[in-house]
């Protein structure tokens, strides 16, 4: 049971220098597929509600990756390379999307490889992120940072040059904020990384303070995309599903709810009167009847109280409405998320 809010939470370690100056995490083995080959670029477009074909080597989309009856597998990171893709996606998913894609391949001229076990991955972040990067290495990192704010928040821009002599590869992001960024290396190349960035003195993060930032941003998790989740009801329409494409598997099921105007569920960010996180699978109750329940949960500073993001049935459900979880006095609140999502649009 969680308790009423008392006094206002201590902020997890790392945290102020994340949302102030700059801080940095070990991001471990994320999921890493490269596809390379002709056909790797058109093949893999047909499997994602993201338009491949549209991104130039260097760029990179978000997407959903489904099955035939429109049910989402994935969310990901899919991007364009010289070679064909780079598709990256939280640690897990490699094996399902390596098997879901490979049990399409037939004739085309592509490799699809696991890469997860050779790479490691990083998150650098904070307001002072995009100019400590671009003080580092190649001229493709100074321009990443000087770009960063004029970019789309759509486009998932990328570069390799050399990070304090460690090869590396940069990847903007929207984990915890308008300016991060990803920097995956080598898997031999970790330590010497990690190295690196605590001699340059920068606040490393803890994983309390990147999940309680990824769910103040409302950035998606496996977690909390529930079996049988369709992608309209993530909220992420304008960045990761596109409507005019040509055809890919789980699309009739997309269309036809961007026909119908609205979906029955959705993520959206819950603000608890408490001072402990809810926990995970909570019910989430709007007039004494259960809608929903929690996926993930934190204890916010950006909010003074518990934070979690929700699934839950909309039919009903106005943006002032009060609920309750475990007991206690909750309603839905603005993150990046729900903004995409529209609040007022419940």
């Amino acid at each position: 049971m969680i308790t009423p809010l008392s006094s206002p939470p201590a902020p997890p370690l790392g945290y102020e220098s994340l949302r102030r100056s700059i801080a940095w995490a070990d991001g471990g083995n994320r999921s890493t597929l490269v596809i390379t080959g002709k056909d790797a670029v058109g093949f893999v477009d047909h499997f994602t509600t993201a338009a491949l074909s549209r991104l130039a080597p260097g760029e990179g989309t978000h997407g959903f990756f489904t099955d035939a009856k429109g049910w989402v597998l994935a969310l990901a990171h899919i991007l364009r390379t010289q070679e064909g893709l780079w598709i990256d996606a939280p640690a897990g998913l490699a094996h399902m999307l390596h098997e879901h894609l490979e049990h399409y391949h037939i004739r085309e001229q592509m490799e699809c490889v696991d890469a997860s076990a050779t790479r490691a991955s990083f998150l650098v972040a904070g307001p002072q992120a995009a100019e400590w990067l671009g003080g580092q290495g190649s001229d493709h990192h100074r321009l990443i940072a000087r770009d960063e704010q004029a970019l789309p928040s759509e486009v998932l821009h990328h570069v390799q040059g050399i990070l304090g002599g460690v090869p590396a590869t940069v990847v903007r992001v929207d984990w915890v904020g308008a300016v991060g960024f990803m920097v995956q290396v080598a898997a031999a190349d970790r330590q010497r990384f990690a190295t690196l960035m605590r001699a340059a003195g920068i606040t490393e993060a803890g994983f309390d303070c990147i999940h309680t930032a990824r769910i103040e941003e409302g950035h998606l998790q496996p977690a909390d995309i529930l079996p049988k989740t369709l992608p309209q009801e993530c909220g992420m329409d304008h960045i990761a599903i596109s409507f005019t494409k040509g055809c890919y598997l789980g699309q009739e099921t997309v269309a036809r709810i961007d026909a119908l105007g609205h979906v029955n569920r959705r993520v959206v960010a819950i603000a608890i009167s408490a001072s402990i996180a809810p926990p995970i699978g909570a019910v989430v109750q709007c007039r004494g009847e259960p809608i929903g329940s929690i996926t993930s949960s934190c204890v916010s500073p950006q909010f003074g109280q518990a934070l979690g993001l929700a699934m839950v049935f909309v039919k009903g459900l106005a943006p002032s409405m009060e609920l309750e979880v475990d007991g206690i006095a909750a309603r839905v609140v603005t993150v990046p998320l729900a903004s995409v999502a529209g609040t007022d649009h419940l």
